[in-house]
C-alpha cells in the first residue's frame, strides 16, 4: 500500500552538520570495500587527511563515510559546506569530517603550507578529514600527491551483497537468494555488469533479479528493463515519436510523471499533445479519422512503456487503486526527459509553459520536480534556474512544492549549489508572500535537513520581510520548515535558540508573532499545529528529557509576553500530572529558571500563579 506520494520528507544524499548515526549506519550496511580501500584507510590514519579525486554518483561519499566511520572508530561525523576555505579551516570537535566536492579554484590554492597547517590542527583536535574532489576540479601540484583515484567497486560483488542484505531482511528466502546470485552470470545480467564501472549497475541488476525471483518477472523483461535505460536508446525512441504529436505527448508526459495512475498519464498527454499541435502545422490533406483511436496499451508499447500491476494508495482518509504507467527501460525516463531538455530548442519553455497552467493531481509535485531537478543539474549557462521562477511566485502551493522538490535535487550538485542558495536568498526577502512561502517549502524538504544552519538563516529573511499580521501562508510554511527540521534531534538546540531569538522581537513585528505562536503551541497542543507525514508534534514535555540550557532561556523568553503566561503555567502544570515524577521534574525546571532569571518579573508572576494553584480549593495565596 502506497500512501500519497507528496508526503513524507525526502532524506538528502549529503550534509552540513552532524550525520544521524542511524543514516551512517543505514547506509553502510549493504557498502561494499574498493580494492584500494585499506590503503586509502591506512593514509587517513596516518596523515588524519585523505582527497579522494572520483566521479559523482559511483559511491565516493559512502566511501567516505566508511572510512571516517572506522578511522575514528564510530565517532560523529559532520559534514562540511564545500564552499568552507579549508585553508583557514580548523576543527572543532574530535569527530570525522566529510567535504563532498570544494568549489570552483579551491583545490588550487591549497599549497603545501596549508595542508601541513590543516593536518596539525586535525592531530590536535584527534579529528579526521576526507575531501571528495570531482575528476574535473584543478587542483595544485602540492595538492595532487595528496590525492588518491577513486575506483568503484566492483559492480559484480555490489549486486551481490544487496542481494545478501535482501535476504537479511527477510525480502528473500535462502532459495531465492541462491538462484539471483547464480543468475548473475547469465549472458543479459553479466553483459550489463561488465560494460560498467559504477556500482549503480551492481544495486540495479539486485533489483531485477529480486523481481525475477520473487514476483516473477522473466529474465527477458528484466533484461530489457536494463538494456532500455541508455542514452541510445531515448535517442532512438525519441526519433521513432518525433513525428507524431500523440506520441510525442505520451512519452514526454511519461518521463515527467513516471510511476504516476494511467488516468493522471492520460489526462496530461492529452493536455500536453494539444499544446504541441499549435505547433505543428495543420495538416491540408483529407484525412479518415478513427473515433476510438489506439487503446491505452498499444499507445504505451509505442514509446517503450507498460501499465504497472494495480497498487492501493491512500490520500487522507480513503482508499483508492492506482495503477501506475512506467518505461520499460530502468532510466528512460530520465534520459528522454533530458533529451527533450536540453537537445531541443525551446521545448523545456514549452513544457514549463504548459504545466504551469496544469490543475494539481496528487503527487506531481513531487514526482515532477525532483525530474526536474536531475535535469537541471545537466543543464549549462547562468540561467539554469530561471525557469523555476513562475512556479515560485505561483499562489498555487502544488506548484511552489514543485520548485522544493527541484531544489532538494539541484542544490546537491557541488557545482550548482551555490546557485541555489543565491536564488533562495533573493527569493527570501521578496515583498510577495509566494515567494517566500517557496523559500520555506524548500527548507521542510531535504535541503533543510541538508543545510540547516542555511535554512534557518533563509526562515530569518523570510519572517523579516513578512507583513504584520503575519500572512498565515507564510506562518503555516515556516511552521512546517521548522516541523521538519526538529525530526532530526542534532537540530533541536539550533531551531529553539532561533525561535528563542524572535520572540525578543518587538511586538507586533512577524518575527515575534510566529515565536509567539510556536510557543503557544509548543504548551498546549504541540508544534507544528498541522504535521505531513514523517513529522509529530513536539510539546514542552517532549522537550524536559533535553538540555535545559536551550529549555530556560526559551520559557524566561516567553514570560516577557503577557499573553504567553497562562499557555507555560498550564504546560508547566501538564508535566507535573504526567506522571510520578512530574512534580519533581518542574520543581528541577524551576529552580534552573530562577537560577538563570535574575529576578525576572515574569517568572515571579508565574510562580505566584503555580503556589496558588496547589492551594487547596477556598484557600487564599499569602499577600505579596
Amino acid at each position: 500500500m502506497h500512501a500519497d506520494p507528496e508526503e513524507g520528507i525526502a532524506k538528502p544524499r549529503f550534509r552540513e552538520g552532524l550525520y544521524p548515526v542511524e543514516e551512517v549506519t543505514h547506509r553502510l550496511r549493504s557498502f561494499v570495500e574498493p580494492a584500494s580501500y585499506p590503503e586509502w584507510r591506512e593514509l587517513l590514519r596516518g596523515r588524519n587527511i585523505l582527497f579522494l579525486v572520483g566521479e559523482a554518483r559511483t559511491g565516493t561519499s559512502t566511501t567516505g563515510l566508511a572510512l571516517l566511520n572506522e578511522v575514528t572508530r564510530g565517532k560523529r561525523i559532520t559534514g562540511l559546506d564545500p564552499e568552507v576555505d579549508l585553508a583557514e579551516w580548523t576543527p572543532s570537535n574530535a569527530c570525522g569530517y566529510l567535504v563532498q566536492g570544494l568549489k570552483p579554484g579551491a583545490g588550487a590554492l591549497l599549497d603545501e603550507v596549508a595542508l601541513n597547517r590543516i593536518t596539525e590542527c586535525l592531530v590536535v583536535a584527534d579529528a579526521h578529514l576526507l575531501v571528495i574532489i570531482d575528476r574535473t576540479a584543478g587542483i595544485s601540484r602540492a595538492l595532487s600527491s595528496w590525492c588518491r583515484t577513486y575506483v568503484p567497486p566492483d559492480p559484480f560483488k555490489v549486486a551481490r551483497r544487496r542481494l545478501e542484505r535482501m535476504a537479511e531482511d527477510n525480502a528473500l528466502t535462502p532459495e531465492q537468494l541462491a538462484t539471483a546470485s547464480a543468475s548473475l552470470g547469465d549472458a543479459p545480467f553479466k553483459d550489463y555488469l561488465t560494460t560498467t564501472h559504477s556500482p549503480t549497475a551492481g544495486v540495479e541488476v539486485a533489483e531485477e533479479l529480486w523481481e525475477v525471483v520473487a514476483n516473477g518477472r522473466t529474465h527477458e523483461a528484466a533484461a530489457d528493463n536494463l538494456r532500455l535505460g541508455s542514452t541510445e536508446a531515448a535517442a532512438e525512441l525519441l526519433a521513432a515519436v518525433r513525428g507524431s504529436v500523440d506520441e510525442l505527448a505520451l512519452a514526454t508526459t511519461i518521463a515527467l510523471l513516471e510511476g504516476q495512475d494511467r488516468t493522471v498519464v492520460e489526462r496530461f498527454a492529452a493536455s500536453l499533445r494539444n499544446e504541441l499541435s499549435i505547433r505543428v502545422a495543420a495538416d491540408a490533406a483529407p484525412r479518415e479519422f478513427d473515433l476510438l483511436g489506439r487503446g491505452i496499451k498499444d499507445r504505451l508499447d509505442s514509446v517503450q512503456a507498460r501499465l504497472l500491476p494495480r497498487e492501493v494508495s491512500t490520500s487522507g482518509s480513503y482508499r483508492y487503486w492506482t495503477q501506475p504507467v512506467a518505461f520499460r527501460g530502468k532510466h528512460l525516463a530520465e534520459e528522454v526527459l533530458e533529451r527533450l531538455w536540453l537537445d531541443y530548442e525551446g521545448f523545456s519553455d514549452v513544457l514549463m509553459d504548459w504545466l504551469v497552467r496544469q490543475p494539481r493531481e496528487p503527487g506531481i509535485e513531487r514526482v515532477a520536480g525532483k525530474r526536474i531537478g536531475q535535469v537541471i543539474c545537466q543543464a549549462s549557462g547562468p540561467a539554469v534556474l530561471r525557469q523555476l521562477g513562475k512556479f515560485a511566485a505561483s499562489k498555487l502551493h502544488w506548484q511552489r512544492r514543485l520548485v522544493s522538490f527541484a531544489l532538494g535535487e539541484t542544490v546537491q550538485d557541488v557545482v550548482l549549489s551555490g546557485a541555489v542558495r543565491a536564488q533562495l536568498r533573493k527569493w527570501s526577502i521578496q515583498t510577495a508572500a509566494e515567494p517566500r512561502c517557496t523559500v520555506a517549502e524548500t527548507c521542510a524538504g531535504s535541503l533543510g535537513l541538508a543545510l540547516p544552519a542555511f535554512a534557518l538563516n533563509l526562515l530569518d529573511n523570510v519572517l523579516e520581510a513578512s507583513a504584520t499580521p503575519l500572512d498565515d501562508q507564510v506562518r503555516t510554511s515556516v511552521a512546517a520548515a521548522l516541523g521538519v527540521l526538529l525530526t532530526e534531534h542534532a537540530n533541536r538546540e539550533m531551531v529553539f535558540k532561533h525561535i528563542t531569538a524572535w520572540l525578543g522581537e518587538p511586538n507586533g513585528t512577524a518575527r515575534h508573532a510566529f515565536a509567539a505562536h510556536a510557543v503557544e503551541a509548543l504548551c498546549r497542543g504541540g508544534f507544528p499545529t498541522s504535521i505531513r507525514a514523517g513529522v509529530r508534534r513536539l510539546t514542552l514535555n517532549d522537550l524536559f528529557g533535553e538540555d535545559w540550557a536551550v529549555l530556560v532561556p526559551l520559557t524566561l523568553r516567553a514570560l516577557e509576553d503577557e499573553t504567553l503566561h497562562g499557555a507555560v503555567r498550564a504546560a508547566l502544570t501538564a508535566v507535573e500530572r504526567s506522571g510520578p515524577d512530574g512534580q519533581e521534574r518542574v520543581t528541577a525546571f524551576v529552580t534552573a529558571l530562577i537560577d538563570s532569571s535574575g529576578g525576572h518579573p515574569g517568572l515571579r508572576g508565574l510562580l505566584l500563579a503555580m503556589y496558588r494553584s496547589r492551594l487547596p480549593a477556598g484557600t487564599e495565596a499569602a499577600p505579596q
